[in-house]
């Protein structure tokens, strides 16, 4: 009967533990109201309506390419709607649909979506873009989350529907089994006092649980929009585990000491001596010395990897001990006093090897918890490791093609972006002219990148860049060329905010005018670009740099970023090297400067309009695209085609249109022969759009015919 009565006992835990998750579900999920509010809570967490908002605005973009060029402005007004009460009956509305799904009211996949936010959203887009207005739909909606009925997740929702049955029938089992326990128990005395710690095992559980839980939401990677819905999600169950678990832990012990009608002496002085001996005492043996530097490993590595969920698992294990020895002490006052040993009592023995290994096992697996949760949760993107399009593995080829290892770098026709480092998918950018970056255009087959260098500051806003004075002139001039003196006073005014002073040293970055209207810090990105150099040997790349930053400071860029073994310096009365004699010495990177070169202290920065003969670059129309000179010489070595449409409010169609190969073609094959040279470097906004790479490789004679 014993036997029976313990069984019975372990059972109605168990059962009690499932049913306490039963019920937190039940209470959060089924109820249609909670639910709405829970909902609408995790919306408005900082990092969740940050993600949401980029949503949202990626979804207007989708639907009126042009928005990006304000895209900053736009994901800004999209954030602040997506966590404001505007966003309120769309956010009830959405929830009430999927509590339908959850709760089995409506059949078909379970999925998060905001429905008809593009009618908040065309509400706030007109003070950014009249036009946009026009093209985004009022039904416009956002999915979140899916989840498939014949998934994983999809059973895991059919045991949610499932939740409240077993909210009540669970608990009440519990109690059934554990009634019998006590009733088939030969002491019954002993039977209550295992029914306490049962409960109290439950509660233990559930805190355990709350733990994990807290460890996998701590590692979610919040920039995104699974990892803020996890984190944010687990914050509003999180509070509701950590009482039941309480509260558990409670009544067990209660239960416990009424049975017992005693309970160890809760001496937390000793607790606490103990507990340093412990810490501070080297364990005999090997086991024991290899569970020891395991544990301090997992606690070293949390305290520097996840410093806020390691003392906050410390700070619950704290308030578990003080929890139990306050109701010891309470249990102390009302009358029950504490067991002690009887004076003949062994001490217990030492611990078994048994349970060595099983502490070991225990920090071992814990460590590898701790070490999994320290690593970033997905692969970077723009990885300067990636393979780039138009590169081949060929140990003869050289920038994709053997054909072109013979040729002379004038001789040769390299796709290139217009202000490469302005891009769609970096925060910040307003009015970019690339969709992704200098390693996004790289890995994308684009082997000119043309840059703007500028003196800027970090400031006291996040992610905004100051213009530093020595820029600033020219930076004002630069913008009201490009942008006009509108957008130039909107950012004059965002530069004098008090939330936007400028905060530390005058650094090197990329900007394009005005570094408030978007910035890539210089040195990082040219540490990337060592990297995909490395990564991709058979490669020949050139920057050409607007420079404001002095010839100084932009070798010392260079310098720091590992790239002056791979700058290419010319030799006097000498042509072009071929391609591949320049693969072959390892120099190829050329690098040339609007505006000063280098002189004879840094020769490999050349003083670019003596080498390059260029087109104009302020063409409103198509129909305004000619091949007439603009900068240079005729007599330069190096053609450039600035093939781009100056209207900053159709970037991206104007790129779709121009940029097609039946338009692009018969431009670039016409320059060439007016000019009678080849385009060495043909510069688009947008090289993502269209066909540049097949121009290229048509000008070059190679590819696909």
């Amino acid at each position: 009967m014993r036997r029976w009565s313990a069984g019975c006992t372990a059972l109605a835990a168990l059962l009690l533990l499932l049913g306490v998750f039963a019920a937190v579900v039940n209470h959060n999920v089924l109820d249609e109201q909670r639910f709405a509010r829970n909902v609408n809570t995790v919306r408005q967490d900082l990092a969740v309506a940050h993600a949401v908002g980029e949503r949202i605005a990626q979804q207007a973009i989708n639907a009126y390419p042009d928005l990006i060029v304000a895209r900053p402005a736009v994901e800004g007004l999209s954030i602040s709607v997506a966590g404001s009460s505007a966003l309120g009956p769309v956010v009830r509305h959405s929830a009430a649909v999927l509590h339908q799904s959850l709760s089995g009211q409506r059949s078909g996949d379970v999925a998060l979506r905001l429905l008809d936010v593009g009618t908040v959203l065309t509400g706030v887009l007109p003070s950014v873009s009249p036009q946009a207005a026009e093209h985004i739909s009022p039904d416009m909606s956002v999915t979140l989350a899916h989840v498939s009925n014949h998934s994983m997740s999809g059973r895991l929702i059919q045991l949610v529907r499932l939740s409240g049955l077993f909210s009540w029938l669970l608990p009440l089992l519990a109690v059934l089994f554990f009634a019998a326990g006590i009733l088939l128990a030969p002491s019954r005395q002993r039977s209550v006092v295992r029914t306490g710690w049962g409960i109290t095992l439950c509660g233990g559980t559930i805190g355990l649980v709350a733990v994990a839980g807290s460890t996998v939401a701590s590692a979610q990677d919040r920039g995104t929009l699974t990892g803020a819905l996890i984190a944010a999600g687990w914050h509003v169950l999180a509070p509701q585990l950590w009482w039941c678990a309480a509260l558990a832990v409670l009544i067990g012990l209660v239960i416990a000491s009424a049975g017992s009608a005693r309970l160890p002496d809760a001496d937390l002085g000793m607790l606490a001596a103990r507990s340093w001996h412990l810490i501070n005492r080297r364990p005999e043996g090997r086991w024991g010395i290899a569970a020891r530097g395991a544990l301090l490993v997992v606690l070293g590595s949390g305290a520097v990897f996840r410093p806020g969920l390691t003392f906050g698992v410390l700070a619950g294990l704290v308030g578990i001990v003080a929890l139990v020895s306050g109701i010891a002490e309470l249990t102390f006052a009302a009358g029950f006093r504490p067991q002690q040993p009887a004076a003949n009592a062994k001490l217990p023995a030492r611990r078994s090897m048994g349970t060595r290994i099983a502490l070991a096992t225990l920090a071992a697996i814990v460590a590898v918890v701790v070490a999994v949760t320290a690593l970033p949760s997905s692969p970077p993107t723009n990885s300067a490791d990636a393979v780039a399009k138009g590169t081949t593995t060929a140990a003869d080829a050289c920038n994709g093609y053997v054909q072109l290892c013979d040729r002379r770098y004038d001789e040769v026709a390299f796709p290139a972006a217009h202000n490469a480092m302005s891009a769609a998918d970096e925060s910040g950018w307003y009015a970019a002219e690339q969709s992704t970056g200098i390693i996004g255009d790289l890995n994308a087959g684009i082997r000119v990148l043309l840059v703007d260098s500028y003196y800027g500051q970090r400031s006291k806003k996040k992610g905004l860049v100051i213009t530093a004075p020595a820029s600033r002139a020219e930076a004002i001039a630069a913008a009201t060329k490009d942008f006009g003196p509108d957008v130039v006073a909107s950012a004059t005014r965002l530069r004098n905010s008090v939330t936007s002073a400028p905060v530390g040293p005058v650094s090197e970055y990329l900007c394009h005018g005005l570094c408030e209207l978007g910035a890539t810090q210089w040195e990082p990105v040219m540490a990337q670009v060592r990297t995909w150099l490395a990564a991709h040997p058979r490669e020949v790349i050139t920057f050409f740099v607007e420079d404001t930053v002095s010839p100084a400071d932009t070798a010392k860029v260079f310098r720091a970023a590992g790239l002056l073994p791979y700058v290419y310096t010319p030799q006097d009365g000498k042509p072009w090297p071929t391609l591949g004699s320049m693969i072959d010495s390892g120099h190829r990177l050329v690098v040339l400067m609007e505006r000063h070169g280098g002189g004879s202290e840094f020769p490999w920065l050349l003083q670019g309009f003596d080498w390059v003969q260029d087109t104009p670059y302020t063409n409103p129309t198509q129909a305004s695209l000619t091949c007439r000179l603009n900068r240079g010489s005729k007599t330069d070595d190096l053609f450039m085609l600035n093939y781009w449409l100056a209207n900053f409010d159709s970037l991206v169609t104007d790129a779709r249109t121009i940029n097609k190969f039946d338009v692009l073609w018969p431009y670039a094959s016409r320059c060439q022969r007016e000019r009678g040279q080849i385009p060495n470097f043909v510069a688009v906004n947008y090289a993502s759009e269209g066909d540049l790479l097949k121009v290229v490789d048509k000008l070059n004679g190679v590819g696909p015919s």
